[in-house]
């Protein structure tokens, strides 16, 4: 749900609603971010570089790698969009259970989505042996790593069979980093940037909170970066995104105070279900948790809008309920959790 097109539906300000729907940092841009957007306002009278080059250089230091090998502006979504037009592929292999995020997208450009069972029960393990076995039956493979809905996470090391199995059958493999900036885990930077058909996506949207400027980056061999960039023919950088990326990345202290928060604020979340036969607490490596119920809620998410929140839940292939839980404000966690126990009829919680 959008929650502009619900505040407009209901004629309520964004300020009146809780929106559960997006994880993007809890604690809000980095202060030198915010800094660095005020400073740059007085020179708004210049052209933007065409080039992001202080940007770029930046990223290309970091990861070790070319210039030619990284895109600077597109958000990953759009950058999803494009690949798929200039690739064309019919069908597209991604973990299920699919986010309604990427069913829109795929749906967008006609694209089937062949669906890679993630089995709850498992814990949502992500098997990369079965996984390349049905990479033959799809056009493009499209991973979310971590899982953008349920945390599932392949380490580089069971990256590299996918990636080379991906060239060796020319198809190509879209790596969707968005989340990894809050599991901070080893990314294949050098073996999808030596690929023929894989790309790496990022974000500034939600580890940065920066997601009013719809800023990311991608990387990939430099023929699949240059048919993007000719695609896109002249796409500029808004040169406030680009001082509030440039200064959020330099911002060692704010990576810290980040992770911190979210470990508090899980703890507190994870606390407040112990004990509970209603609901199950998952952690996840990202900044969400899920929480599976018990036994199915009908009307679950209109339960949480007639308390003005708005959640993201969705079912699994066993037919378990879940709700997709991004760690918030701390007020904000706490009310949710009373609408919850509301909601469910959990009448007790353990602290720890």
């Amino acid at each position: 749900m959008d929650i502009h097109d619900y505040a407009e539906l209901k004629g309520l300000s964004l300020g009146q609603l809780m929106d559960f729907t997006t994880d993007t940092n809890p604690i809000g841009p980095s202060n030198k971010a915010k800094n660095a957007v005020r400073k740059k306002v007085r020179h708004l009278c210049r052209p933007p570089d065409g080039r992001s080059r202080h940007l770029k250089r930046l990223l290309c230091a970091a990861e070790k790698i070319s210039e030619e090998k990284i895109i600077v502006g597109p958000d990953p979504a759009y950058t999803i969009s494009v690949l798929l037009k200039i690739i064309c592929p019919k069908t597209a292999l991604v973990p299920s259970p699919v986010s309604d995020a990427y069913k829109k997208l795929l749906k967008e450009q006609n694209v089937e989505i062949k669906p890679f069972h993630l089995n709850g029960e498992k814990g949502f393990a992500f098997e990369a042996g079965s996984f390349i076995k049905e990479m033959e039956g799809a056009d493009c493979i499209l991973v979310p790593n971590p899982h953008d809905l349920v945390g599932a996470f392949l380490p580089a090391y069971a990256l590299r069979p996918i990636i080379a199995q991906a060239s060796a059958m020319n198809k190509l493999l879209i790596i969707d980093e968005s989340k990894n900036d809050f599991a901070a885990a080893p990314s294949p930077v050098q073996e999808v940037a030596g690929s023929s058909v894989s790309m790496i996506l990022r974000t500034f949207s939600d580890f940065h909170a920066l997601s009013g400027f719809r800023l990311g980056y991608a990387i990939g061999p430099g023929e699949l970066t240059k048919s993007i960039r000719d695609y896109l023919g002249r796409f500029p950088v808004d040169p406030l995104a680009e001082a509030a990326a440039v200064a959020s990345l330099r911002d060692k202290g704010y990576r810290k105070r980040t992770l911190a928060y979210i470990k508090d604020e899980k703890r507190f979340i994870l606390n407040s279900f112990a004990g509970s036969g209603r609901v199950q607490c998952i952690d996840t490596p990202c900044s969400f948790l899920l929480l599976k119920l018990g036994e199915k809620i009908a009307g679950l998410r209109d339960a949480f809008l007639q308390r003005r929140i708005v959640i993201v839940d969705f079912t699994d292939k066993e037919g378990s309920q879940y709700i997709w839980i991004p760690v918030r404000k701390h007020a904000w966690n706490a009310r949710f959790i009373r609408a919850l126990k509301n909601i469910s009829g959990v009448t007790r919680s353990c602290s720890g």
